[in-house]
């Protein structure tokens, strides 16, 4: 019996559960996981539900499907397969006329008529409307002045997430209410004022679309007629979610549970300030199925890495940032640039305090190690430790305290990527690959279940 199957069946858990969580700081192939698990599943069973309970657009997970790709944002990485459900939860940010642009384009790539998979979303999902969008823009243009560029991924994102904090939300309901005008109405005053405070008229700004052209924000009629051409086709989707999980949860029916982001971003434990405004842990999945699941009932938690490096985002500065004439080759042999915005990421090596921090406060109990084949005949250096001056020092969640901080390194001996290659069963991984696994795993507490050397399904071993 292989890890994976060990840790779909623990004791006193539910089985066939797994949560597929970024375990640093995203893009580590999370999508391409929870699609191969997805096939997994229905080798066995005839139905599987993949559920996303956080993010929205500015989350980016790419799958391949017969020589075929596509970038997926809002849609959960299931979506190609017969006889899976897609749930999107209510801890996600949904923008409406951006997830239907996005399904006919997963319908235009891969020549479907419709969806092989069927989308269900949550009635209470929050919306990410483009009034978000230019709000976040405003305050980005207000924040350059004074604190310096922001990560933000142009989004509107953290203020969707923040009318919920501030007790206004508009939810994926109100948009197919027979009051939407209304309340999209105030909506949209309210975040005209909350602009105008930024000394910017919100009718003139710019916002970001999927694989569209930036458009003005416009007028309130311009802003309430884009989103009435979505309400009927988002009709057939949406409904309460309780009970369907309710029901589900006490069936057989294999769950996976796709995390957006990752750990690293999330604003309690990442590098903060530089981090994202949904909950990237386990536990957010309790808070998406309004209790229906209690996360430590999930049999599996696999945190997915980048077995050789680690790619970040934004304007975090982290103690292990490599060499740039390794990183720029590293970077475009990987294609290390972001799904969402095509911003060219900055590469480090693996850190061990960091994973292992990440790990502990994430509930992560298994390790994916993707990109086993972005290795080079010179040997894995691995952040072991830190220091600060003569003192041993310790990964905290604050961008300061790791600016004060050195990288302490080992040096683990490199394997032949073209062998590893050739391999078909674990059995056959080389001495080297194998010694590199182990290592991380027995530092990080983890168990190894499965290793990645491409972007296709048939890249992959399970341990």
């Amino acid at each position: 019996m292989t890890n994976l199957e060990k840790s779909l069946r623990k004791k006193g858990r539910r089985a066939n559960s797994v949560a597929v969580i970024g375990a640093i700081f995203g893009d580590e192939g999370k999508g391409r996981i929870t699609d191969e698990l997805t096939d997994y599943f229905l080798k066995k069973y005839k139905k599987v539900i993949v559920y996303r309970d956080n993010g929205g657009s500015n989350a980016g997970h790419t799958i391949s499907m017969n020589g075929k790709k596509i970038g997926l944002h809002q849609i959960g990485s299931g979506i190609l397969h017969k006889g899976c459900v897609v749930v999107l939860g209510k801890g996600m940010a949904i923008h409406p006329i951006d997830l239907l642009d996005e399904i006919e384009e997963v319908k235009r790539v891969f020549e479907f008529q419709k969806l092989p998979a069927k989308l269900m979303i949550d009635e209470m999902a929050v919306l990410n409307l483009d009034t978000h969008r230019a709000f976040e823009f405003a305050l980005k243009n207000r924040n350059q002045k004074t604190l310096g560029s922001q990560a933000a991924t142009g989004r509107g994102i953290s203020p969707s997430y923040a009318d919920v904090i501030f007790r206004f939300p508009v939810r994926m309901r109100d948009l197919l209410s027979e009051d939407w005008r209304n309340i999209l109405g105030e909506h949209y005053d309210l975040y005209k004022e909350l602009i105008k405070g930024l000394s910017m008229d919100c009718s003139t700004l710019k916002v970001k679309r999927f694989n569209r052209e930036d458009i003005q924000l416009g007028n309130k009629r311009k802003f309430l007629n884009n989103l009435e051409k979505t309400r009927d086709i988002l009709r057939e989707y949406v409904s309460p979610m309780y009970e369907y999980i309710r029901r589900e949860w006490k069936s057989d029916t294999p769950f996976i549970f796709e995390k957006a982001q990752a750990i690293g971003l999330d604003s309690r434990w990442g590098v903060y300030p530089d981090v994202t405004a949904s909950n990237c842990c386990l536990d957010g999945i309790t808070f998406s199925t309004e209790g229906v699941i209690d996360a430590k009932d999930i049999s599996a938690r696999f945190g997915v890495i980048k077995s050789t490096y680690t790619s970040s985002v934004g304007k975090r500065q982290i103690p292990t940032f490599m060499e740039e004439k390794y990183a720029q080759v590293l970077r475009d042999d990987a294609h290390e640039y972001g799904t969402t915005t095509g911003r060219p990421r900055d590469i480090a090596y693996l850190d061990l305090e960091m994973l292992k921090y990440f790990c502990k406060v994430g509930c992560i109990e298994e390790l994916v190690f993707t990109h086993m084949d972005i290795i080079y005949k010179r040997d894995v250096k691995v952040c072991v430790g830190y220091r600060r001056g003569k003192e041993k020092a310790y990964y905290r969640p604050d961008q300061k305290h790791l600016e004060n901080v050195k990288a302490i390194y080992k040096k683990l001996k490199y394997w032949d990527k073209a062998r590893l290659k050739t391999c078909k069963t674990y059995l056959d991984v080389q001495k080297e690959a194998k010694d590199f696994i182990q290592f991380i795993s027995k530092e990080t507490d983890t168990t190894p279940v499965m290793i990645t050397y491409g972007p296709d399904r048939s890249d992959t071993i399970l341990v």
